[in-house]
């Protein structure tokens, strides 16, 4: 019977063979939902794309699944620290640039930032090893 529920859990509900991927136990401790995305990544990159599309009132956007208030908050002032929101929240010329980039805001801004050094080159190389390692780090 067991398999059975856990066939049906899964979409099987023709013939044909179920291979569990993870044991009973473990079964049991999992959720019964998944945490939705935006409550468990930092919303800076998010925040950075809102921004950038012209929504500047975050706190009465309609998210599927709100984040916490005080996540956006600390997501708003890693923003400004980083020069890509002015003193009112507005996008700088800097945040443009940086909102470019397919990728973590200060990620983005150490590429920008390379260039003025002369180091482009070893930055990539260095951002690119640490995007894979963060890619890595989801599935563990």
């Amino acid at each position: 019977m067991d398999s059975l529920v856990h066939s049906v859990h899964a979409g099987c509900t023709g013939p044909g063979k179920c291979y569990p991927l993870y044991t009973v136990a473990y079964g049991n401790e999992m959720l019964p939902t998944s945490i939705p995305d935006i409550q468990q990544t930092n919303l800076a990159y998010t925040i950075l794309m809102l921004k950038a599309m012209g929504i500047n009132d975050l706190l009465s956007f309609d998210f599927m699944d709100p984040p916490p208030v005080q996540t956006m908050i600390t997501a708003l002032e890693s923003l400004y620290a980083l020069s890509a929101l002015d003193n009112e929240g507005l996008l700088t010329c800097l945040g443009r640039k940086i909102a470019d980039f397919p990728m973590d805001p200060p990620l983005a801004k150490m590429l920008i930032a390379s260039v003025k050094f002369g180091c482009s080159k070893e930055i990539l190389s260095i951002v690119a090893m640490f995007m894979q390692w963060l890619e890595r780090r989801k599935f563990l």
